[in-house]
């Protein structure tokens, strides 16, 4: 992929929302309630682009000589899948250095996961699952995090995360391999599965603005108030294109 088309694929649409999930808290009614989990669904209902085709010319009887690529993926009732939900603006401590790692690996010429979450001080493993090399090259922007050649099938390779931020992957040997972490300083965000659903635990209670993430859909904003203890319920639909 070429640094004008990734470039475009992360350019950011920005929608702004608010959400009440109860009513309005003061700043001492907030102080006297316990974190609460916040439960979700992202909704996708516009124009769902084509696959992309990608011709492979190189270790094609690792990667085949064709892949297709989706860059939106939905449930059949319309869950987004692999959007990135977080909070902003919420102080809270970062995931330990002793959490598992957020692991990335090389399958059959493909980055697994697509998009994967984590959290400063946490560990980034990389592994080469196939019989081929394979060079991975993480950014920042333009900064390189980790640019390491990969031998066929060897011991991953940590390293740990320390500043938050979108990460792009990519492979200096294969181009048309494409990934995405997300790395937030606070423990707040989460990924949707298969069904568009995210689960977000220990949320303080009060005002907060959610940012919601996708590779090709961009950035919507939605602003929710909890005042609750237990669970808070909320479905966000993206707006179609």
């Amino acid at each position: 992929m070429t640094n004008s088309r990734l470039q475009h694929k992360i350019k950011t649409f920005v929608y702004t929302g608010i959400l009440i999930l109860a009513g309005g808290l003061s700043p001492a009614q907030a102080d006297n309630l316990q974190p609460a989990t916040l439960q979700g669904r992202i909704l996708y209902r516009g124009l769902i682009p084509p696959p992309e085709q990608h011709i492979i010319t190189q270790d094609v009887e690792t990667c085949g000589a064709t892949l297709q690529t989706r860059p939106i993926t939905i449930s059949d009732d319309g869950g987004l899948v692999q959007a990135v939900v977080s909070v902003e603006g919420v102080s809270g401590t970062p995931l330990s250095s002793k959490q598992a790692p957020v692991s990335i690996s090389n399958e059959r010429c493909q980055f697994r996961p697509h998009v994967a979450v984590g959290s400063v001080r946490q560990p980034l493993e990389v592994e080469n699952f196939d019989a081929i090399l394979h060079n991975t090259h993480i950014r920042r922007e333009t900064r390189a995090f980790f640019n390491v050649v990969l031998l066929p099938q060897a011991k991953g390779i940590k390293k740990v995360m320390k500043n938050p931020g979108l990460m792009t992957i990519s492979c200096n040997k294969h181009p048309f391999m494409m990934g995405y972490i997300q790395v937030f300083d606070h423990p707040y965000f989460a990924i949707t599965d298969s069904q568009g659903a995210f689960t977000i635990p220990n949320l303080p209670p009060g005002t907060h603005r959610l940012s919601i993430w996708h590779e090709t859909l961009g950035t919507i904003h939605q602003t929710i108030t909890i005042s609750q203890t237990n669970t808070a319920n909320l479905t966000i639909e993206f707006p179609t294109r």
